[in-house]
């Protein structure tokens, strides 16, 4: 049986911290919490335990390592 494309509830487009992006996925699934003001979500639990054991240290690394990702990809 197919199941009619409208008939199916549609997620926004999401970003964790570490850059992966979601399409179509129901955010309820991922940790999540807020920073400085900002809900920030985590693709995983052991992501979850490594940013709560030092936040600024985990948001300045994988910060970083997006714009070197970029950097590379934009240079392709």
């Amino acid at each position: 049986m197919t199941r009619d494309p409208s008939s199916q509830e549609q997620y926004p487009r999401f970003v964790t911290l570490c850059g992966r992006i979601f399409h179509d996925t129901d955010l309820t699934y991922f940790p999540r919490l807020a920073h400085r003001g900002r809900r920030i979500y985590l693709c995983t639990e052991s992501c979850l335990d490594a940013f709560r054991a030092d936040p600024d240290a985990f948001y300045k690394a994988h910060r970083d390592s997006e714009k070197g990702r970029e950097h590379v990809e934009s240079r392709r």
